[in-house]
């Protein structure tokens, strides 16, 4: 991975605060799936990637908070996530803390949401890759685009500022010229889960043409 530089400031956003509407009456951060809690795959990536200034685990639920337990993460409680995303983002950002006047563009925010099990490190590190001042990067297998997805500083007071039913997508549509799509070569990687029906090693598969290798 390129080297990250004395003066940058790269922050993890794991967001684990949402409903599961679509799943059913379980919390499926909480569901086991090889061996361990759906949302505990993302945080031992982003664990063991050991490139990340902080690591900001952003819950709600008592249950899914103790997931990072014996983690090098900080844990921020959401009270309000009822207002969906923004909310997880907003307190993500704050976690960062204040950026130094004239430092925006040394500082970035990679957001992960906490549903994708088959997330790997290179495509993490592919979109570190492609970061640079001003950018917002976003892995994409051919033309389906991804998470996690990566915001410079620059946006910070967009990020903080979302409106009700934003989400962070929003930025990137009225800054085109600032996107990049960083090309991924693991689709299962990208795959979310939405329903329970997704959560066997080959149902996830079989939802798109891509096969898990």
């Amino acid at each position: 991975m390129r080297k990250i530089l004395p003066d940058e400031r790269i922050f993890a956003i794991l967001m684990a605060s949402g409903f599961s509407k679509r799943f059913g009456n379980e919390n499926k951060l909480l569901v086991p799936f090889r061996g361990k809690a759906l949302a505990r795959h993302t945080l031992d990536l982003v664990c063991g990637l050991h490139c990340f200034s902080g690591v900001f685990f952003i819950a709600a639920d008592d249950q899914v908070a103790a997931l990072a337990g014996g983690l090098p993460v900080t844990l921020v409680r959401n009270a309000n996530p009822e207002k969906g995303r923004r909310e997880s983002v907003r307190l993500g950002v704050e976690a960062g803390g204040a950026v130094p006047a004239g430092g925006a563009e040394a500082v970035y925010y990679l957001f992960f949401p906490c549903d994708q099990p088959l997330l790997d490190s290179g495509t993490v590190r592919r979109v570190l890759e492609a970061r640079r001042p001003g950018c917002i990067v976003y892995p994409c297998f051919q033309d389906r685009p991804g998470n996690p997805c990566l915001f410079s500083g620059l946006f910070r007071d967009e990020l903080l500022t979302l409106k009700e039913g934003e989400k962070p997508g929003i930025i990137k549509l009225r800054h085109p010229e600032a996107v990049t799509a960083a090309a991924v070569t693991n689709p299962s990687a990208l795959i979310d889960i939405d329903e329970p029906g997704t959560l066997g090693e080959f149902g996830i598969a079989e939802r798109y043409e891509h096969r898990i290798v």
